[in-house]
C-alpha cells in the first residue's frame, strides 16, 4: 500500500492509493504520541503493509526536490517558524512517520528556488507541498494543463502547463481566505505600532475575521452570504491572474478547478464571474495525489510535475520492494515501547 499525507491548515489527511481517506484535526494530532498516530492510521485505513509514504509538511521552502524524509534538512524548511497557526499536529505526524519504519519521501513546496516561471520568483513562496499532491492527482487523470484555486481557510492558486508546475500565488500575497489573508494597510500599521506580529496579522486577515466571526456557522444569513460572495470574488480574481500567465505561456484555455471545503458553495458563482466552467475537487484530493506520488516514485519515476526526484529515493524504493514493505502491526508494537 502507498500512503499520502496532506498537511492542511486545519486538519491532516491520510489517503491510501486505493482511495480510502482519513483525517485528524491538527489540534487532536498535537495531543497524540507518534505511536498513537500510526495506530490510528493503521486502524482507520485498514493498513497491513506500507511500501512508501509521501509526506507534506508546513511550507516546504527548504528543499526543491522530492527526497527521502531522513535526508531533508530541517524538516524541509528554511526555518521552523512560518506563516500561519502553529499547533504542533503537523510536527507530531512528521515524527510519527519518521519513526514508523515506513519508507518515506518529503515533497517540497514551490518557492524562489523552484524551477518555475522566473517572473513569479519576485515572491519568496508560492505554495506549500500538499498542493503538489493536489496537482499530481489531477495530472494522473490525464489532464496536462490546469489551474487550481484552493480557497478555504486561506486562498492559494497555482498553474500547471503540459505536466509542469509553472507558478503559484501564495496565501499572504493576493486573495484572502475565510480565516487568513494578506496584510492590508491597516494590518501594516498595526504591526508597525507593535500591536501584533506580522504572523498574527496574516492569521487574522481573512474575510470572516474581518467580520468578527471565527466560522461560517456563527454568521447570520446575510453575513454568511456576504462572506461566500467575497470569497468567490477573490477566488475568481486570483484565477484570472493565473489565466494571464497561462495564456502568456501558450495555453489559452486551461481547465479550472476549485478545491477546499467551501468549493461546492463557491463553484456556481466563480463560474459565473469567470464566464467559464469550473470544476471542484473533493477534500481528500491532495492526500490521494500524494499517495499517487509515493507509488510512482516507488516504481522509479524521476520527475513529478517538473520536480526532480532525488536518486536516493529510488534506492529506498528498491530496498523497500525487496523487503515487501514494513508491517503496520510491527511498527505499532515498536513505537508503543518507546
Amino acid at each position: 500500500m502507498f500512503l499520502g499525507v496532506d498537511h492542511g491548515t486545519t486538519a491532516i489527511r491520510f489517503a491510501a492509493d486505493d482511495g480510502r481517506c482519513w483525517e485528524i484535526s491538527r489540534r487532536t494530532a498535537s495531543r497524540l504520541l507518534p505511536g498513537e498516530i500510526i495506530a490510528e492510521v493503521c486502524k482507520n485505513l485498514e493498513v497491513s503493509r506500507v511500501e512508501m509514504v509521501a509526506l507534506t509538511y508546513s511550507m516546504g521552502d527548504g528543499i526543491s526536490k522530492i527526497m527521502l524524509l531522513e535526508a531533508a534538512p530541517n524538516r524541509g524548511l528554511i526555518q521552523l517558524d512560518g506563516a500561519g497557526v502553529h499547533q504542533g499536529g503537523g510536527t507530531r505526524v512528521f515524527e510519527a512517520i519518521a519513526g514508523s519504519g515506513w519508507p518515506a519521501i518529503l515533497l517540497p513546496g514551490i518557492h524562489r528556488q523552484s524551477d518555475i516561471d522566473p517572473r513569479l520568483k519576485v515572491f519568496s513562496h508560492g505554495m506549500s507541498p500538499e498542493k503538489v499532491g493536489l496537482a499530481y492527482g489531477i495530472y494522473k487523470r490525464g489532464i496536462p494543463s490546469f489551474i487550481v484555486c484552493d480557497a478555504s481557510s486561506n486562498t492559494v492558486t497555482f498553474c500547471v502547463l503540459q505536466g509542469k508546475i509553472v507558478g503559484a500565488i501564495d496565501a499572504p500575497i493576493f486573495a484572502p481566505g475565510l480565516m487568513q489573508g494578506p496584510l492590508d494597510v491597516q494590518a501594516i500599521r498595526a504591526v508597525d505600532a507593535g500591536r501584533m506580529t506580522a504572523n498574527q496579522a496574516f492569521t487574522c486577515g481573512g474575510i470572516l475575521n474581518k467580520m468578527g466571526h471565527a466560522t461560517l456557522d456563527e454568521c447570520l444569513p446575510d453575513e454568511r452570504s456576504l462572506a461566500i460572495e467575497s470569497l468567490a470574488l477573490f477566488a475568481a480574481m486570483e484565477i484570472s491572474a493565473m489565466i494571464v500567465l497561462s495564456r502568456d505561456l501558450g495555453e489559452p484555455n486551461p481547465i479550472i478547478y476549485l478545491a477546499g471545503s467551501p468549493a461546492q458553495l463557491l463553484v456556481a458563482r466563480v463560474s459565473e464571474l469567470l464566464a467559464m466552467e469550473v470544476r471542484t475537487l473533493e477534500k481528500c484530493a491532495a492526500a490521494s495525489g500524494c499517495a499517487a506520488v509515493a507509488k510512482d516514485v516507488f516504481e522509479g519515476c524521476k520527475n513529478i510535475l517538473g520536480l526532480e526526484v532525488d536518486v536516493a529515493s529510488h534506492k529506498a524504493s528498491n530496498e523497500a520492494s525487496e523487503s515487501d514493505g514494513e508491517s503496520c502491526e510491527g511498527v505499532h508494537d515498536c513505537l508503543e515501547l518507546e
